[in-house]
C-alpha cells in the first residue's frame, strides 16, 4: 500500500451536487444573482461549501451562468443599489413604507437586508447621517408635517446662555432637545404608546412627544417623564397624569 500524508474526505459533496444546488436556489431568487445568504436559505448545503470549491462567489455565479445557459436559460444580473447622489428622499421613503408596512414596525439593520431592499441600509445612512434620523424623517413625510413636542414648535438652544443651558440639561424647560425626541421615539417604536397608531401604517396620524407627568405639574423634559403619542391621544390626555 501506497501511504500518503493527504487524506480524502468520504462526504465530500461533488460539484454535480453543487450545481444542482446553485440552480435551486437561482430558481428561487427568479434566475437572479443571488446573495450568499439567499443561497443558504433555498439550499440544503452551505455557501461555504461553494466557495471552497470555486474560490469566490462570483466565480460561483459565472459557473451557474454558464450551466443555465445550455438549457437556455439566462442569469440576470442583480439590480445594483443606487447612488447617493442619484437618489431622491422620495424613493427612499417609498422603499421605507413598503418595507414598514410588511414589519408593522421600524426595520432594524437585520430586518431591512432580509427583505432585500433596493436601497441599502448605509445608503440611507449616509443620505440621512443616521438610520434613527432616516427613520424620523420618514415620520414627518408621513405626517405632512414636523413632530411635534406637545404641539409646540422647539427653539434653538441659546449656547451662550450657562444658566438656560443647565436648566435645559437638568430637563427644567418645557421644550425638548431634537437629540431626546429621537431617542423618545426610536424607545417606543415611532408610534403611540396609548393606541399603537404610527405615521408609517396608519394613514393621517400625527406624533406628539408628550410629558407624562406634565410640565406644569412638576414634570420634566427628561427621557424618563416622555413618551410618544399620536395627536388624539395627546389630546385626550390633556394635562393630566396618567398612570
Amino acid at each position: 500500500m501506497n501511504f500518503q500524508f493527504q487524506r480524502h474526505r468520504v462526504d465530500k459533496i461533488t460539484q454535480t451536487k453543487m450545481i444542482e444546488a446553485l440552480e435551486h436556489a437561482a430558481m428561487k431568487c427568479g434566475y437572479k444573482v443571488f446573495t450568499c445568504r439567499e443561497f443558504d436559505n433555498a439550499a440544503d448545503i452551505k455557501h461555504t461549501v461553494i466557495l471552497r470549491e470555486y474560490g469566490s462567489w462570483g466565480k460561483a455565479m459565472e459557473r451557474l451562468a454558464a450551466s443555465l445557459a445550455k438549457k437556455n436559460i439566462i442569469l440576470e444580473p442583480r439590480n445594483k443599489p443606487k447612488r447617493k447622489d442619484s437618489i431622491s428622499d422620495r424613493e427612499i421613503f417609498a422603499e421605507m413604507e413598503r418595507i414598514w408596512k410588511r414589519l408593522g414596525h421600524r426595520p432594524s439593520k437585520l430586518e431591512w437586508e432580509a427583505h432585500l431592499p433596493t436601497i441599502n441600509y448605509n445608503t440611507i445612512y449616509k443620505h440621512f447621517g443616521g438610520w434613527i434620523k432616516a427613520c424620523s424623517q420618514f415620520i414627518e413625510y408621513k405626517m405632512d408635517g414636523s413632530i411635534s413636542a406637545e404641539a409646540k414648535s422647539v427653539p434653538e438652544l441659546p449656547h451662550a446662555d450657562k444658566e438656560y443651558n443647565t436648566e435645559y440639561r437638568r430637563g427644567n424647560n418645557r421644550t425638548i432637545p431634537l437629540g431626546i425626541r429621537l431617542k423618545v421615539l426610536d424607545r417606543d417604536n415611532f408610534r403611540c404608546v396609548f393606541c399603537g397608531k404610527s405615521p408609517a401604517t396608519d394613514l393621517g396620524t400625527r406624533l406628539h412627544i408628550d410629558h407624562i407627568v406634565p410640565f406644569s405639574k412638576g414634570g420634566k423634559s427628561i427621557l424618563e417623564n416622555l413618551q410618544t403619542l399620536c395627536e388624539e391621544c395627546n389630546l385626550g390626555k390633556g394635562d393630566r397624569h396618567i398612570e
